[in-house]
């Protein structure tokens, strides 16, 4: 089992979203931008739908004295909505016709590394990684203590965006807060041992992006 500072919310009842509305045109975002792209290659002529967004960066987190990994764990509505829709009787009706309010958040929550968008002008990503790991995590990591490990491209067929993942070693002399996000954010710490991540990594389905799981895999390569 997972260690995990969650343990005692686990048992609790479920956790159900109200008021749910999905909109299909939206214009307004702060965070994507939707568009479409026409253009001949040759003599065809090809349309591409696409998605703007911000670059981000992620970070693989170890508590080296108690031998843990750390991640959060998140509600994301995209793999709750997609989940949701495809189980029988969802998959042919529209958006507003599915009863959302009886499928429990835990549907669309995801286990991730710290994570955050580049969104301020003029500041590195390493430091846009420090302030994600104060916020998410609760930790104060000294920049130069933040290594990068690669830069690569997600999204390929939708946005083409970037993210720099990086690696960074903690402790409780860094502790700062519990964490937990910022604004709306609503963030867990999940602590795994290392054969609880290579257990975690062998599952043939896990709600984890390919940017973790490459993560873990260049760790347990080089650091163990």
């Amino acid at each position: 089992m997972q260690t995990t500072e969650t343990t005692v919310r686990m048992a609790e009842s479920e956790e159900f979203p109200t008021e749910v509305e999905i909109f299909e045109d939206v214009h307004d975002s702060q965070f994507i931008r939707p568009m479409r792209m026409k253009f001949k290659r040759g003599d065809k002529l090809i349309k591409w739908d696409l998605i703007l967004r911000h670059d981000s960066v992620a970070c693989l987190l170890y508590h080296k004295r108690k031998q843990l990994l750390l991640f959060v764990k998140q509600f994301r509505p995209p793999v709750y909505i997609s989940k949701v829709r495809r189980l029988d009787g969802n998959v042919d009706k529209k958006w507003n016709e599915i009863n959302w309010s009886k499928y429990p958040i835990s549907m669309g929550e995801t286990i991730e590394l710290c994570a955050g968008i580049i969104d301020k002008p003029n500041v590195s990503w390493r430091k846009h990684m420090q302030e994600e790991i104060h916020e998410e995590c609760g930790y104060s990591v000294d920049e130069a203590c933040i290594q990068s490990i690669k830069t690569f491209v997600t999204g390929v067929g939708s946005s083409g965006s970037r993210q720099e993942l990086f690696y960074a070693e903690i402790d409780e002399t860094m502790k700062v807060s519990e964490g937990g996000g910022i604004d709306s954010e609503k963030i867990d710490k999940i602590f795994m041992t290392i054969p609880e991540a290579q257990k975690y990594c062998d599952q043939n389905e896990v709600a984890s992006s390919p940017g973790m799981l490459y993560g873990l895999m260049w760790f347990f390569k080089n650091r163990i």
